[in-house]
Order: C-alpha cells, then sequence, then structure tokens
C-alpha cells in the first residue's frame, strides 16, 4: 500500500517541476528589421533574460552562451526596450497566451526571481547625465506602483479605488477591450483590469510628452501583470474567467505592442516574458540620488571608464577609413613601383617634355 501512495505522490512532484521548467517563456511580439532573433535548441537561462536585454539595446553586457539574437546593423539600435512579466498559474497551458510573436524561447529557471533593477542600475550609469526614460511598473500590496524618476506619472491612479473610478471612464480599456464574464466590482477582476490600464496610462503619458523621447539614450520600460494569477487561483485554472482573463490580456497585449510600435516608429523593441508561480519579480525603489551616491563610491575603485553611446559608431568609421587607406596607398605604391619607364604614357612625355626645355 506503501508502494501505491508513493508512485502517484513521485509522478506529481516530476509532473510539477515539468510544468514549472517548461511553462516560462520569453516571447518577442515586435523587433525592428536590423534585430535578428533566430532558433535556438538551448534554455534561455532566466538569469540572462536582463543581458539579453542589454544586447537589444546595443549595451555592453557580461558574454551570454545563448546565442538567439543578433544585431543586423553596426550604426542602428532600438531606441526602447519594453518588457512585459506574465505571471502564471498551474494549468495555463489550457488557456494559454495566444500571443502574435516574432520569436518564442523557453527559458529555464535557475535563479529564484527574475530582478530587472541591475539593469535599469547599469543603463542609468551608462546615460546618466542624458536623463534616460527608465520605468518599472506593477501592483505592490494593492497598490499601483510606478517606478520612475520623471513626476509626470504621479497622475496615474495608484489606489484600487481610484482605478475603479478610472475604468469607469471613456477611454479605459474596458470600452476597447471585451471583458467576457470579468467584473471591475471584483477585488481579483479589478485588479488584473488595473493593471492592464496602468500600462494604457503608462503609454499615453508618453504619447502626450514627446520631450520624454527627445533623449539620445535608449529607454527601457518594465511592467508586472500578476492578476491573472489570481483570477486563476479564485475562480479554477478550468474556469471561464480564466479563460476570459487570458484573452483579455492577449489582447491587451496585441494592442500595446502596436501602439508602441507606432509611438517609437518601428524602433522598439517588445517582449513578453511568463513566469511560473514559484519564480516571482524583484522590484525595488530607485532614484537617481541613489545612482549618483553609487556612481561617486564606484569612482575611488580602479574601473575602466564608460564610454559613450556612439563610441562603437566612431570607432567602425575610423577603422574602416584606415582600412581603406591603407589598401589605396598600397595600389598606389604598388603601381609607382611597377610603372615601365619604357611605356610611352603621358607621365613620360611630359617628363621628357620638360627636360628637353631645360
Amino acid at each position: 500500500m506503501a508502494t501505491d501512495r508513493t508512485l502517484p505522490l513521485f509522478l506529481a512532484v516530476i509532473f510539477g517541476l515539468i510544468i514549472g521548467v517548461f511553462s516560462q517563456e520569453l516571447v518577442v511580439t515586435h523587433a525592428p528589421k536590423y534585430v535578428h532573433f533566430q532558433e535556438q535548441s538551448e534554455k534561455l537561462q532566466a538569469s540572462d533574460v536582463p543581458k539579453v536585454i542589454s544586447h537589444t539595446l546595443g549595451l555592453p553586457a557580461e558574454e551570454v552562451s545563448w546565442t538567439g539574437i543578433k544585431h543586423g546593423s553596426l550604426f542602428k539600435r532600438p531606441k526602447a526596450n519594453v518588457l512585459i512579466s506574465v505571471t502564471g498559474y498551474e494549468g495555463i497551458k489550457q488557456n494559454p497566451l495566444k500571443l502574435k510573436n516574432v520569436a518564442t524561447y523557453p527559458v529555464k529557471s535557475d535563479v529564484p526571481s527574475l530582478d530587472i533593477v541591475g539593469l535599469m542600475n547599469n543603463l542609468q550609469n551608462a546615460f546618466f547625465d542624458k536623463n534616460p526614460l527608465l520605468l518599472d511598473a506593477g501592483v505592490d500590496n494593492n497598490f499601483f506602483d510606478v517606478h520612475t524618476d520623471f513626476d509626470v506619472f504621479r497622475k496615474i491612479p495608484d489606489t484600487m479605488r481610484h482605478m475603479a473610478d478610472r475604468l469607469m471612464d471613456s477611454d479605459s480599456i474596458l470600452q476597447s477591450l471585451t471583458t467576457g464574464t470579468l467584473n471591475s466590482s471584483s477585488p481579483t477582476h479589478l485588479k488584473l483590469m488595473g493593471e492592464l490600464q496602468m500600462i494604457q496610462d503608462v503609454f499615453s503619458t508618453v504619447s502626450d510628452k514627446p520631450e520624454l523621447l527627445s533623449s539620445k539614450s535608449p529607454d527601457l520600460l518594465s511592467f508586472n501583470i500578476g492578476g491573472l494569477q489570481d483570477v486563476a487561483e479564485k475562480h479554477g485554472a478550468e474556469s471561464s474567467e480564466a479563460a476570459d482573463a487570458s484573452n483579455l490580456v492577449t489582447d491587451f497585449i496585441h494592442k500595446i505592442t502596436e501602439d508602441f510600435r507606432n509611438l517609437y516608429k518601428d524602433n522598439v523593441v517588445v517582449e513578453v516574458l511568463t513566469l511560473t508561480p514559484q519564480g516571482g519579480y524583484v522590484r525595488k525603489a530607485r532614484s537617481l540620488k541613489a545612482t549618483a551616491e553609487a556612481t561617486g563610491a564606484s569612482s575611488e575603485l580602479n574601473l575602466s571608464k564608460d564610454y559613450d553611446q556612439d563610441y562603437p559608431s566612431v570607432f567602425n568609421i575610423i577603422l574602416w577609413f584606415m582600412i581603406i587607406m591603407a589598401i589605396v596607398l598600397f595600389a598606389v605604391c604598388y603601381g609607382m613601383w611597377n610603372m615601365d619607364p619604357g611605356r610611352d604614357s603621358i607621365i613620360y612625355r611630359m617628363t621628357t617634355t620638360r627636360l628637353k626645355k631645360d
């Protein structure tokens, strides 16, 4: 009897591990033509996701063994990267997010949680004097929290009550998307709808303030959607509410991807990272003051200086100019060295005439 009970338990554990490994994916919903994503048989490590984002922006980063991304231009890089992290639930395969995508890669959990803060700090340190647009938004203790150094985003509703009022406006997502059995009067449903509305309001704010896009540095916007998991936990993975929630998130991601694509004139990479309930997403408050203090402390160390964002372009221009000049110089020298003195050319005619006059 003990053996009969142990076997199902063992199979359940194995199945849970399989779900935990394969339910995480990085889905690229849009990328410029000069950023190529290639098929990969090898899984992407969760700890390498921030490094991959760094590579998409053309920033120096630690070496990554994963080779699914390739830049097709030495002189272009995306103006922005938009990362949408969606926390799923056990059984999400029954109601998957059917996203239109450029590429999809399975993600292997090698770290307990995904930390995007380090990437933002590196980006801010590299372009500190150019004031890049860095933003991290999500729900924290039932508060809609937008972490950024730009005060213009403070007008976005930050409480459940204010968000419920916002969803009643004529320009809310409820007026353009199908919610099905979901109702904003339910706190669980309100959280999911509020997360989507918060992302939409961030986009609207950036769209209404063109000066936010005037910086020459790349922008990084990160959003976290955790309400999908809450809906499934309350109603069940096989419920109509869970299915409608997945459809709502899918439709919204398609819409917001197209919005960011038009806003940045196709010069943006948009990714969707699906996370397992066991994994997580690390969010931490950041400020320019904290970064400045960190920069001052690091200046006391023997570290190499940060290069300007135009360094790769200038380096390539100078390098290829020198190579071409060397080839031209070699061709001229070779031609002069092998010139036939007896050849009746215009050079020798002019030289002979001048000698006779002298």
